[in-house]
């Protein structure tokens, strides 16, 4: 249940005083110009627009109507909420974060099934969570973002759509998140296959797989999900690996019908345990800011594989040789016994081409295949890559950003007034709930825009300082990280600079995004 407050919608320009509202009064020339079949487009004005209907862009919502006063929206791309969530959609998609620790913390849900919840229960906790502000049409579906523009005299964004609709917002917060966009591998022939295929992230239900030859490429998190369940039906079974991953076990297991209604009836019991599964996985920190500190999870991961895995060649090719987190450490518990079923094979060599029966690999042979899924990752950075966001003096960001993304606090960029993040570079984790960031960084959100209300002002910016001292903490602290182990991951760019990563505790990045600093932005 969803303990919002909503009032009824105020006028354009509420959040920001009276100054604000005088500038209301201007045209939006640019999206007036723009046409679809010759029909001009007005301009709907309000104070803040929110990006993304997934975890970030609700909870940016619940920190507006307890700010009270604003005139908000929310635009999704899809025809609903949901995100990661609604995207993945793969066999045996599931998180990797226990349930009561993966819940925003002012809905809280006692009733999950499991300690580590499937892919349909988060998505039908994120449509009874949103359910409130789509019974007030607070969300607007099918809205693809096409371009941002700054307006600096009116100091509002203009924001138009893929239909040519025009939105004028005072604020634009963009909460697309940041793994939805699929890593496709560059493999000559790719396209030439005969057979099904297709992306984890962009699973295609109708594509059959009893009884058919089917490989995957690649052995992250996603394809340890996967794989367990394709080796169920499939005739056979081909795991394409480039690189062997850490993984830990998986304690899963149903939470008994009489502990959810406790957890329902008294509320201290789940914050309890929820703040319990924080300090665990807070603690794994240490071994990835600390490598040498790391033993008794690699002591965890080793075992495991012993455990799991008796040919010794399969345990041989399936040991990781890099520091522990350098890549996303998976937890699974049946992926090893996957592997080593009679139909599953597990392929080591590396892949030269793709032809249209199967895969070629190095060592000269062709795996004929019925159907090829990839299991390869996330384009994290790819998020904007098809939107045009031109800030103060027309600058763009994909210009600003062509050698590596820079924040400040990994929420705002100097340059682009009134443009906040959520997700946005360097604030991912690698070993706690990635739910805690996102209220770290819309509480940071909602208190600058608090102050801007004290103030009377219309216009916040980061400061070059600002974002300075954030990448520089990012990049000193980086090389002594497991993360710099020289394994390739999404959390790096091509000259392996860290694009994604929070580089610290979560607690620490709380604490960095509590106060507002007097010199990390100016405020008009």
């Amino acid at each position: 249940m969803v303990h919002a407050r909503y009032g009824a919608t105020p006028s354009p320009g509420a959040l920001f005083g009276a100054q604000a509202r005088s500038r209301y009064a201007s045209v939006c020339s640019h999206c007036r110009r723009n046409r679809v079949n010759d029909e001009p487009k007005a301009a709907k004005s309000i104070d803040v627009l929110i990006i993304g209907a997934g975890f970030g862009g609700l909870a940016m919502a619940h920190t507006l109507d307890e700010l009270g006063s604003v005139n908000y929206l929310i635009v999704e791309k899809a025809d609903s909420v949901g995100g990661t969530w609604r995207d993945n959609i793969y066999p045996g998609a599931a998180c990797d974060v226990p349930s009561h620790l993966y819940s925003l913390s002012f809905a809280p849900n006692p009733f999950w099934s499991r300690l580590f919840p499937g892919q349909s229960e988060i998505r039908a906790h994120l449509e009874a969570l949103s359910a409130g502000w789509r019974a007030k049409q607070r969300i607007r579906f099918g809205w693809t973002l096409r371009s941002m523009n700054w307006d600096a005299g009116a100091r509002l964004w203009r924001v138009q759509n893929a239909g040519g609709e025009c939105i004028d917002a005072r604020v634009v917060v963009a909460a697309m998140g940041g793994l939805h966009v699929p890593s496709w591998p560059d493999i000559p022939g790719r396209d030439s296959f005969a057979g099904a295929q297709c992306h984890s992230a962009r699973w295609r239900q109708e594509i059959s797989i009893a009884d058919r030859r089917v490989g995957v490429i690649g052995t992250g998190t996603s394809a340890l999900q996967l794989i367990p369940e394709l080796a169920r039906t499939a005739a056979s079974l081909h795991v394409f690996q480039r690189t062997p991953v850490w993984v830990l076990p998986r304690p899963d297991f149903a939470i008994p019908h009489f502990l959810q209604r406790a957890f329902s009836a008294f509320p201290p019991l789940r914050l309890a345990l929820r703040g319990m599964l924080y300090l665990l996985l807070e603690s794994m920190s240490l071994a990835l800011l600390k490598p040498r500190s790391a033993f008794w999870v690699k002591a965890i991961a080793r075992r495991h594989l012993r455990k799991q895995v008796g040919d010794v060649a399969m345990r041989a090719a399936l040991q990781a040789d890099y520091p522990i987190g350098c890549k996303r450490i998976a937890m699974s518990s049946d992926f090893y016994p996957a592997l080593t079923r009679d139909h599953v094979r597990l392929e080591t060599m590396g892949i030269t081409a793709i032809e249209p029966s199967g895969v070629r690999l190095s060592d000269g042979r062709l795996i004929e295949l019925d159907v090829l899924v990839y299991a390869t990752g996330f384009r994290p950075m790819d998020v904007l890559a098809s939107v045009d966001v031109l800030g103060e003096a027309g600058q763009s960001l994909a210009a600003y950003w062509a050698d590596r993304p820079r924040t400040a606090n990994g929420v705002a960029v100097p340059g682009f007034p009134n443009l906040f993040f959520v997700l946005g570079p360097n604030t991912a984790l690698g070993h706690n709930s990635v739910l805690y960031m996102i209220e770290s960084q819309v509480r940071h959100i909602s208190r600058q825009l608090r102050q801007m209300r004290v103030d009377g002002s219309t216009r916040i910016e980061a400061t070059a300082g600002a974002e300075a001292r954030f990448m520089q903490h990012i990049d000193q602290a980086f090389p002594r990280t497991a993360w710099a182990g020289g394994c390739r991951s999404w959390y790096l760019n091509a000259h392996g600079r860290n694009i994604a990563l929070w580089v610290g505790s979560s607690y620490a990045y709380r604490r960095r995004t509590a106060h507002l600093r007097s010199d990390d932005y100016t405020i008009d």
